[in-house]
């Protein structure tokens, strides 16, 4: 008796919670705007078909049982819930159900077992629930699809291709269905309410969106294979000996890019751009329009102008028409006179129901501005700036609410990406958390209603390693003469006595007495025949040569003569 009156107590608080009051879903604390089915879940408490706990929760992951189903169904047809005996030996009418159990037994939307058992506390799969749903609205049409484990023998089968057809809900981008899954909270409401609601249906499964996050090391490079065929490629991670990014391309059956983005100008976005250029047909390329003095991207440049592509600056806001299913728009790109980081540009990629959105290495500054102008709300996130606490706010985490996030970098890297403070926000958010360094590639597929990730869940992103010096050595461009210092404190630092050395030639510069290396900024120290001399952004060493090409270490010394960074 004990068991019987605890689980019709469970019953009375996850269905009759707080119905006397007609909770909003916008006033539950553990549902947030963002949730994927929250104006689903706010259609149904307005009409009092569900509702929440006392403690004001709406517990979406809390699985549905059969008399839950009941109620909610019932009340969505205006059924008599009265309480009352029913036929099921476990059904009287002290049962709360009861009055709803009846009344859908009658309509012949529910039915027992044969052994005169309703069963009420056994939970809804989604077999049952495609069954109660087909029965209650009358569907009759079935869909053309099938699933690899529904079959004709199955009691729930005509009724999987009725709300299949009905736009109620969709299978798996795996082929299947999954008829024996047990249902939550969310997912039924969901589904009611789609029932319920022509503005809820559901896109049918259209053909497949590939996102493959290629492993480039320290670097970004993102494959989107667009449902109708077309290919873009944002950043091509550093150039490499092994020509990875264009042989990755080719095996994954890329014969054209249609679209190259370089989210911005750094070597390790847009030197796998140039083997690109190199070896494939590229039809159009969209660029921040910030510039850099590399060898790199003058190659870059060049590739482009010699193949006659047609060249692009992304504006803020606008859209790009490549592929009718998919919406995809710029959030974010360059500014004159901003930080190359600070002006990557961020697309989002929409298809139907699933959001990705790429933020190259877009920093804080840029997210805020994002937020107080677009929707970043995404299934899928590429983790700003491989990770660093220059990027990814938790603000800006908690308005994108990713399900899933994948940080690119390369194991090892001396910038100690990810940092643990942006991997502990992202766990925060909910979020599953994948990485380059620890699954390889990674390919997320879409069919629009859903999408899955092949990779394993990276259980310890960044193993432990070295923090980030506070001024490092971002960067030694051999070729151009170029060292790339960063301060990553958020406070000037005076560089009064500090040193750079060139190991392999033995020879060190000296910054001027009295320069300060501002909060966030990066100075550039050149040296060869065209050594810039334009304080406080570029500093002249020499007009000799300083770097051995065929290789060179760089070390940073401060005034105290302790080594803070190095680049090998």
């Amino acid at each position: 008796m004990v068991k019987k009156f605890l689980s019709l107590l469970l019953v009375y608080f996850l269905v009759f919670a707080g119905f006397s009051t007609s909770a909003q879903a916008q006033g539950f604390k553990d549902l947030s705007s963002n949730h994927r089915f929250y104006q689903e879940i706010n259609y149904l408490t307005d009409r009092s078909i569900i509702t929440g706990f006392p403690d004001n929760t709406f517990r979406p992951d809390v699985t549905v049982t059969r008399a839950q189903a009941a109620i909610m169904i019932g009340r969505a047809l205006g059924l008599d819930g009265e309480q009352r005996d029913t036929k099921f030996k476990d059904v009287n009418a002290d049962v709360t159900a009861s009055g709803y159990i009846d009344a859908a037994v009658q309509r012949g939307i529910i039915s027992g077992f044969p052994d005169n058992t309703f069963r009420p506390d056994n939970p809804v799969t989604r077999g049952q629930m495609a069954i109660f749903l087909a029965r209650a609205f009358e569907l009759e049409v079935q869909a053309e699809q099938n699933f690899s484990d529904v079959t004709p023998n199955m009691s729930a089968y005509p009724y999987i291709k009725r709300i299949i057809a009905d736009g109620i809900t969709a299978g798996y981008p795996d082929g299947t269905f999954r008829p024996d899954a047990s249902l939550q909270r969310s997912g039924f409401s969901a589904f009611l309410a789609r029932a319920l609601d022509d503005q809820f249906k559901v896109t049918p499964p259209g053909p497949e969106m590939e996102a493959h996050f290629i492993d480039v090391g320290q670097g970004d490079s993102i494959l989107i294979k667009t449902p109708n065929g077309k290919n873009i490629l944002v950043d091509g991670g550093k150039i490499s000996s092994d020509l990875l990014v264009p042989l990755y391309l080719m095996e994954a059956g890329v014969s054209q890019v249609d679209l190259m983005v370089a989210t911005h100008p750094d070597a390790d976005h847009i030197g796998g751009l140039v083997d690109v250029l190199k070896m494939l047909p590229v039809k159009e390329v969209l660029d921040s329009g910030a510039t850099h003095t590399s060898q790199t991207y003058l190659e870059y440049l060049s590739l482009i102008d010699e193949k006659n592509i047609p060249f692009k600056v992304a504006n803020d806001g606008e859209f790009i028409e490549l592929d009718s299913s998919l919406k995809i728009q710029v959030l974010n790109t360059y500014d004159e006179g901003e930080d190359n980081n600070e002006g990557s540009v961020v697309l989002k990629v929409s298809y139907n129901d699933i959001d990705f959105l790429l933020t190259g290495d877009a920093d804080i500054q840029a997210e805020q501005e994002m937020v107080e102008k677009y929707n970043v709300e995404a299934e899928v996130l590429k983790v700003g700036h491989h990770g660093s606490d220059t990027s990814s706010s938790l603000s800006f985490l908690q308005e994108v609410s990713p399900e899933a996030s994948i940080l690119s970098y390369g194991e090892g890297n001396q910038y100690g990406h990810p940092h643990s403070v942006v991997v502990d926000r992202l766990l925060s958010v909910g979020s599953q958390v994948y990485s380059t360094a620890a699954s390889s590639h990674i390919v997320v597929d879409t069919d629009g209603n859903t999408f899955e990730v092949h990779g394993t869940p990276d259980s310890n992103p960044g193993d432990p390693q070295d923090p980030p010096a506070k001024i490092s050595l971002v960067d030694v461009d051999l070729d151009n003469e170029i060292v790339t210092i960063k301060n990553n404190e958020n406070i000037d630092v005076p560089m009064t006595g500090w040193k750079l050395v060139s190991v392999e030639g033995n020879q060190t510069y000296q910054f001027p007495d009295g320069y300060t290396l501002k909060a966030g900024a990066t100075v550039y120290v050149t040296s060869g025949a065209s050594a810039k001399d334009q304080p406080p952004t570029y500093l002249k060493w020499t007009g000799a040569y300083i770097w051995n090409n065929s290789g060179d270490a760089a070390e940073l010394y401060n005034a105290e003569g302790v080594k803070v960074s190095e680049v090998r």
